[in-house]
């Protein structure tokens, strides 16, 4: 379970998402936020077998953890 913002309490704490893409610019739809890494980690696998095609992205706020078109 997330835990609020300490200033705002109707505001979770959801650092990290998954991100459908266009392109390297354009996101097409953000389907998963979560708090945790390693749950994150899980729906970034399951976006990219899911849409094999398409550039899915692991992020936390600004910064790419993930691609889906390069290697780790």
């Amino acid at each position: 379970m997330s835990m609020p913002h300490p200033h705002a309490p109707w505001i979770e704490n959801l650092r990290f998402s998954v991100q459908l893409c266009q392109d390297a610019y354009k996101i097409e739809e953000v389907i998963a936020r979560m708090r945790d890494l390693t749950m994150a980690r899980d729906a970034y696998s399951q976006a990219v077998a899911r849409w094999p095609d398409k550039l899915v992205m692991l992020c936390q706020g600004g910064r790419i953890l993930r691609r889906s078109d390069r290697t780790d």
